[in-house]
């Protein structure tokens, strides 16, 4: 393992699957001490498992985004499991799509609660704790979903939008405390989910991959790489800005698809 994390702390909401459990994997391999916080106990605990029989260090909570004493609880766990808490980093979430015009209202609420809400109660219980630490930092997740028009995704697009204005504010309001917040906006991930997704028949895995200029999903271990050094102090005069890791997805312009551009002209010696 990689000792840059120096024994610091880190609390991962949603810790035992997808981009979560990656994350937790490459806080781990930097040095960094890990309490896997998830909905799912067994899910978490596997993770922590899996962790500490290899050496690393690594502590299991159960903890429910939509319920706040469930989140003050777990973070609670995770201040004083080791003693210290140095970052947060609030990966729950889950997908439902749906025509915007019939989009219910349980369902829109249902995503805001867990994705948007769900961040807010996880970084207001970690606060306490965060101005204690030396180099405190809140990693949220957005999505490229956040950046461009998402048809059927009205509540996760919402969420996400509101995820990155809570960035922006807190940014501002906590940086007195010396506590640094990111975000990062993945675009189309092999996670899990789109991973069974895509096994049902409700996502074409052909289609997602045409969107990217790199012509492929990204791995759930490059969107922890991106977490793990907004949550570093490599990343110490970093705050309240969105990291999109999305391939280029974003910023592809109407470049006509099936245009060869010319051959690379080089240089003879």
């Amino acid at each position: 393992m990689v000792g840059v994390g120096e024994g610091r702390v880190a609390l991962v909401v949603g810790g035992a699957s997808g981009i979560g459990e990656a994350t937790v994997d490459e806080l781990v391999r930097r040095g960094w001490r890990v309490v896997v916080a998830d909905r799912d106990a067994e899910g978490a605990e596997r993770v922590a498992s899996r962790i500490t029989a290899s050496g690393g260090a690594a502590h299991a909570v159960t903890a429910d985004v939509t319920d706040t004493s469930s989140v003050v609880a777990a973070t609670r766990d995770a201040a004083e499991r080791w003693g210290r808490l140095d970052a947060v980093i609030p990966c729950a979430g889950v997908i439902d799509p749906s025509p915007s015009d019939t989009l219910e209202d349980a369902s829109l609420l249902r995503m805001l609660d867990i994705h948007l809400v769900g961040t807010i109660r996880c970084v207001r219980a970690a606060f306490p704790y965060l101005c204690e630490a030396a180099e405190p930092a809140i990693v949220a997740i957005s999505s490229v979903a956040a950046h461009i028009g998402t048809p059927h995704r009205l509540s996760y697009t919402a969420a996400k939008g509101g995820i990155e204005a809570v960035v922006r504010t807190l940014a501002v309001e906590w940086a007195p405390h010396g506590i640094r917040i990111n975000a990062v906006a993945p675009g189309w991930v092999k996670t899990p989910m789109i991973t069974q997704a895509i096994d049902e028949g409700r996502l074409d895995a052909g289609t997602l991959e045409a969107l990217s200029p790199f012509e492929r999903l990204a791995e759930p271990v490059e969107i922890a790489g991106a977490i793990a050094f907004l949550a570093s102090p490599a990343a110490s005069y970093v705050s309240g800005t969105t990291l999109l890791v999305d391939g280029a997805l974003t910023v592809r312009g109407p470049w006509p698809q099936g245009v060869v551009p010319p051959p690379v002209r080089r240089r003879e010696n």
